[in-house]
């Protein structure tokens, strides 16, 4: 199939399309070019597949490394209404921290969604797992289960979530401060946001490379192999000056 050709009226057609606001960070960097403007966006959504690609694989290393170390822990606490030990499956059967933790309603949240996604791709109905309702937790529950104030948020990474990076040898602050800047970028890229500064990007691609090798060195290494967010953010289109004719100039 031939590539059609766009002429400016294509451009402006789709400038209108995505919105002046939803525009206006391109058109502010390419200099008030829609053709320009139009470019940098596409761009843009290459750069989110990039990182969303990354963000997939930390995610994915980041939550099966600490819900090793939960099922360990779980196990060994006990139900004050049944005296007996809770299981190795914290999502169906949490001690009363997690449970605070994590939060009851997410918890449920997730089992929901677990069971929709079950009878949409079982062909025979089946009971849900720890696992299925272990996929459908969002990123911040892996941020938010890491210390910080809570002192029951403490003990849980005393007793059991440190034991998910073998390799720490910073201070935990300053590992919770790259996973909270990988959740957030993680929520720039689920709103379609910019992410047109290319040294940010970067940095954040470092910070997915610490947490991994803090977890398992040949995380990271399979991360290095995979990423693509490098190549992307060298083929960054170059700003362009400010046109004459105005900030919705074609030329």
């Amino acid at each position: 199939m031939a590539v059609p050709t766009l002429t400016a009226t294509h451009h402006r057609a789709v400038a209108t399309l995505l919105s002046a606001p939803r525009l206006a960070p391109y058109l502010r960097a390419g200099g008030g070019n829609v053709r320009a403007a139009l470019t940098l966006y596409q761009w843009n959504v290459e750069m989110s597949s990039a990182v969303y690609k990354m963000l997939h694989l930390v995610e994915v290393f980041l939550r099966n490394a600490i819900d090793a170390r939960l099922r360990v822990w779980n196990a060994t606490q006990v139900d004050p209404r049944s005296g007996r030990p809770h299981s190795q499956e914290w999502l169906l059967d949490p001690s009363r921290l997690i449970e605070r933790i994590v939060r009851r309603d997410e918890i449920d949240k997730a089992t929901r969604r677990a069971r929709l996604a079950v009878n949409d791709s079982a062909a025979s109905q089946r009971t849900v797992t720890h696992d299925d309702v272990l996929a459908q937790l969002t990123f911040g529950t892996w941020r938010f289960l890491l210390p910080g104030r809570d002192p029951g948020r403490q003990l849980l990474w005393q007793e059991a979530i440190r034991e998910a990076f073998p390799g720490l040898r910073r201070p935990v602050r300053d590992l919770v401060r790259d996973i909270d800047r990988l959740h957030r970028l993680r929520n720039r890229v689920a709103h379609l946001e910019p992410l047109l500064v290319v040294a940010v990007v970067i940095v954040q691609l470092k910070a997915a490379r610490r947490v991994l090798r803090e977890i398992e060195p040949s995380a990271e290494m399979w991360l290095v192999s995979h990423q693509h967010v490098s190549s992307v953010a060298a083929q960054r289109p170059a700003l362009v000056p400010e046109m004459p004719d105005g900030p919705l100039s074609e030329n």
